[in-house]
């Protein structure tokens, strides 16, 4: 690595370094000296002399046709090297653990294969009744909340190719029975950040999941929180949504995604 300049070799422009690549996101691929400046309250020499040295190490590039810096190709290099070893059952795991143990709820991650929400992480609760489920598990996305995140993260199209009927199959008198009903749903999901299942898959259960994303922002998965009805109730549910919100942002962060804290709405 280069020798940086002008006394940033100090912890205080190393944070700074780091805060200007925190300031890249998928719609904003360069930032300029001014913005660097204005964001991190530093003096524009300051910044720019940051950005300059970012350049050096071979962090940066400078835009070609503008005053601005752009990520090189060498934080794409960093980045696989840093995912390589991270899959979603590793970065879940001690995360749904601690769910688990704060809510005493059976908790499990799950992705969507086809139509299909598929349980690739589990954890039981700590009550003597468990749920009937296990790793491998798969149910109908359209019953579950689980499936109702990832359902919601797909295009209008995709949704329509793998729900080509008008009417869905009930689980129970519960679940949603027309796929124009479902898509209702998958709206207040998306607006919301979280999906309910109110007896949809089986009598006498209740689930609130949330969805967890990468680092380019898409849903990769969903986690949820699953227990008795008579345990979470309506009345409680903004607890167990705030909960679920708030480590489906911890596991999303450990895949990569820039997440902010959950709010319940």
């Amino acid at each position: 690595m280069p020798p940086v300049t002008g006394g940033s070799s100090r912890p205080g422009a190393l944070l700074h370094g780091l805060a200007v690549l925190d300031m890249f996101a998928m719609d904003r691929q360069s930032v300029t000296a001014a913005e660097i400046s204005r964001e991190l309250g530093i003096h524009k020499s300051t910044a720019f002399r940051i950005a300059a040295n970012l350049v050096l190490a071979g962090y940066l590039v400078a835009v070609n046709d503008g005053p601005g810096f752009r990520l090189s190709g060498k934080l794409s290099r960093l980045g696989a090297i840093a995912s390589a070893d991270i899959d979603l059952s590793t970065a879940a795991l001690e995360h749904v653990r601690e769910l688990v143990e704060e809510t005493g709820e059976t908790c499990h991650v799950g992705v969507l294969e086809g139509h299909e929400a598929v349980t690739v992480v589990l954890v039981d609760g700590s009550y003597s009744v468990r749920l009937h489920s296990w790793v491998g598990k798969r149910s109908d996305a359209y019953s579950t909340a689980m499936g109702k995140v990832l359902l919601a993260g797909l295009s209008e199209a995709t949704l329509d190719m793998l729900l080509p009927g008008k009417k869905l199959h009930a689980k129970t008198d519960h679940t949603i029975g027309t796929v124009a009903e479902l898509k209702e749903q998958l709206a207040h999901v998306r607006h919301h950040g979280f999906a309910l299942d109110d007896e949809e898959l089986e009598l006498g259960l209740r689930c609130v999941a949330a969805p967890v994303v990468d680092h380019r922002g898409h849903v990769v998965a969903a986690l949820t929180i699953a227990g008795a009805s008579s345990r979470l109730t309506m009345a409680r549910i903004d607890s167990y949504v705030e909960q679920v919100k708030e480590y489906a942002a911890r596991i999303s962060s450990t895949l990569g995604a820039v997440v902010t804290p959950p709010e319940v709405s």
